[in-house]
Parts: structure tokens; sequence; C-alpha cells
């Protein structure tokens, strides 16, 4: 089995190959179940619904619905409706298995098997996220095995709902025990335990939603993920028409969560061209030891916005940028994120970011693609459970491209053309190599 992501799309013909952690049986059955549903089912009364809503709510902002924006919704929309498929298909806890999830489309090539992208509510290019469905009715073990170094950040998150994902309980990487050997065996149940790598369940949970943010693309790898229920049952598994109906569910669920929740109120309320300081919670998606910062902007070709802060008590962070979808323009070859492993740091351990449509030359660049118009969720993790003193303070403002040198700190980096090239060469590679062969 091989995956490749679009690269030649882009006219990058070097695919980097590598053995994935994501290249299981489960996951291209999961997926070929996935694109079949999608296929004989239009679902077009909530497509309308979803579009409609993601529409209603720029407008009502103040955002202007051109045709690049229009096509950036209709992809919105298309990913959207996969994501419900996707969450549906590994719904049945009974016989639960691992599934990748809310990534970018991709291709199976043993398979010649296009599967559509599934990204929703602003997608993060450093995670690998993967659902894994639960009930309080059983016992589970999920078997992991870590490749040196290892992700950044690491949670197993129990969650009671799959499309605002409140959090039930939580494991954390810093709580992790991991063997000697790199693997480790988490236990899932309802009763309460003191042993190491267990997450007490109960009747809400429904899902555990695993998360693995890759810092440095080059040499980090997911870890392996394996389920099991522990003893026997007899239930019946989940028909194809419950999975239908469980996709239309969390399709409705989800234009509410994300169109008007996640876009329309934690973004789209706050000013434009300005990101603030960021909060924690623990809904719409977010951890309970991230904290995260919302925001939009709207700018002009011969301008830029330029972003700093300071990392604070986070451990992981990443700074990306999103279509008025939610969705990241083509992050396997756009630079449309930064994480602290990939980012240059000023002299005082801050970081400053430019984001803008022309190449100001610096390291530190966020293209905005030829989207004037778009969104932010900064993402600051490994913070304290539930605290407000997380260190973290954000400065943004709007300049101009020709005098962004005097805005910038006196040693910020600076790259000529080919060194551009070349790290957008490595972006590709570091990408592929994650979620590729």
């Amino acid at each position: 089995m091989r995956f490749s992501f679009l690269a030649t799309a882009a006219g990058l013909s070097t695919i980097v190959s590598a053995r994935n952690p994501l290249d299981t049986e489960d996951q291209v059955r999961l997926d070929a179940l996935a694109v079949e549903i999608n296929r004989d089912n239009s679902f077009k009364a909530l497509r309308w619904t979803a579009r409609n809503t993601i529409v209603g709510t720029l407008k009502l902002r103040g955002k202007s619905i051109d045709e690049s924006v229009s096509k950036d919704i209709d992809v919105a929309v298309d990913e959207l409706v996969f994501s419900a498929i996707q969450k549906a298909v590994n719904n049945d806890p009974a016989y639960p298995k691992v599934y990748s999830a809310n990534q970018p489309p991709r291709v199976i090539r043993s398979l010649g098997l296009s599967v559509p992208g599934g990204r929703y509510s602003y997608d993060n290019p450093d995670c690998v996220y993967r659902t894994i469905p639960i009930s309080d009715r059983y016992e589970y073990l999920v078997h992991g095995r870590r490749a040196a170094p290892g992700p950044s950040d690491v949670t197993f998150s129990l969650i009671s709902n799959p499309n605002s994902q409140g959090t039930v309980a939580s494991l954390l990487g810093e709580d992790l025990v991991v063997r000697d050997d790199g693997t480790y065996t988490i236990r899932i149940k309802s009763a309460k335990s003191s042993e190491k790598n267990y997450i007490q369940s109960d009747g809400s949970a429904v899902q555990l939603f695993v998360r693995n943010n890759i810092g440095d693309w080059a040499v980090e790898t997911p870890d392996d993920l394996t389920v099991e229920v522990v003893g026997d049952h007899d239930a019946a598994p989940v028909t194809k028409d419950d999975i239908v109906r469980k996709a239309r569910a969390n399709l409705a669920e989800s234009i509410f969560f994300y169109d008007v929740g996640a876009l329309g109120f934690k973004t789209l309320l706050h000013p434009v061209n300005k990101i603030e300081d960021p909060s924690q919670s623990q809904t719409l998606g977010t951890l309970t030891t991230q904290a995260s910062s919302f925001a939009h902007f709207n700018l002009k070709d011969d301008q830029a916005l330029v972003i700093s802060f300071d990392k604070g008590l986070s451990t992981y962070w990443v700074l990306p940028i999103y279509s008025l979808g939610m969705v990241t323009h083509s992050p396997w070859n756009s630079i449309v994120s930064f994480n602290n492993k990939q980012a240059a740091a000023n002299n005082d351990g801050t970081y400053t970011f430019v984001i803008s449509a022309k190449d100001p030359g610096t390291y530190n660049w966020l293209n905005i693609t030829s989207h004037p118009q778009g969104l932010i969720m900064g993402r600051w993790q490994g913070l304290p459970r539930n605290g407000t003193e997380h260190g973290i303070k954000v400065q943004s403002s709007v300049v101009p491209i020709a005098g962004i040198r005097d805005v910038l700190p006196p040693e910020t980096r600076f790259v000529t053309a080919s060194e551009r090239e070349e790290q957008i060469r490595l972006r590709v590679e570091g990408y592929d190599r994650i979620r590729g062969d």
C-alpha cells in the first residue's frame, strides 16, 4: 500500500519514500468505505445548509465573497462532508479500529484510490489525528510503538462528542510511560485505577482522539497504534445504513459547531488584523493543556501583518493561516504554518512572523497564497491544565511591505530566492515523509 500527497500537482515530481505508521490495512479499508459512501450519498440538503451557513456567517461579519472565496468555501464544504463520513466509518466501539482522519486529499497508489480531503475547523499541518471508538461497556488496550525521537507533543483524549469534542479525560505525553524498546500500552476502562497509562472512561465517552504533533518534519514520526477489546462479546457490528445515518448527524452538528461556533463566534467577533493573547478551553477540538488565539485578516498587496509572541510556558506551538473556510491552503508546498522547531527565533527567545502576499524575504514568512482574506489559529500546548497564567503574550500590527525592515528585530533572518526554494523543498519532503508512503 502506498500513499502519495499531491506534490505532482504542484509541479514537484520527487516523492520521498519511507515506511509510514499510517499505512495500515484498517486505514485503507476504512478509507475505501468512506470513499464509497461519499460517492453513493450526495448529502445534498446538508451540503446546501453548510455552504449557506458559511456564506451567511462571513457576510454577517463583513467579509466579501468573491470568486476566490467562493471556491474556498466549496473546498471547505466538500472536506467537511467527507470528515463527517470519516468520523462515522470508525464508530463501532465493539469493533474499534485506529483511523487517521482530518487529512488533505491523497492517493492510495496500490489501489488507485483517490481519497478526498477531510479537514475541518482549523486543521493543524503538524498534527496526525487518529480516532478510536470507545464505550464504557468495554475495556480497551491501546498498543503503541514509538520510533525515536518521537512526536513533539502527544495527547490521548477521551471525548464525549466527535464534533464538539468535549474532553472527558486525557493522558498527556509527559505522563505516558514508554518502555525501553519504544512500546507502550494504554488501558481504557470505566473503573477507577491508579495504574500508569490508564484513562478512566464513563458513559459519556464515545471516542479516543489521539494527536501526534510533529515538530521536525524531517525526523519525527507518528507512533504506531493498534487497539484491542479485552474479552469476548457478541455485539452485532454496525451496518452501512447506520454509518450513513451517523454521517448525516455528524454533518448537521459540524455545521453548527464549526461554521457558526468556531468561525462566527470564536474568530470573526475579534477585530480584523489583530491577534490577541490566547486562552484555554475544553470545547471545539481544543486541548485542556492548549491555549488558542483566533484571528482574521484582510490585507492589500502592499501590506503585511506582523505578529510577535513569547512562547510562555508552552512546550510546543504552531501558527498556521487558513482560508475563510477554516482549511489550510496546500500546506505541503506552501509555507502556511510554522512551529517551534521550524521557525527562526529572535535573540530574546520571542518569535516574529510576516503574513503577506508578497515575499518579504524573511525566513518566518507566512504566505497568504493570493488570498487577501484569511484566518489564523495559533496553538500553544503543553500548558498546565485549565491554567490562566501561561505567560504567552502576542502583538500584531499592519505595516507597509516597503518598510518591513523598519519594524523587525535587527537580527531577523532573511533568505535569498534559492534559500526560499530550499525551504519549500524541505517542507515538501518532510510533509510527504510524515503523511505519504
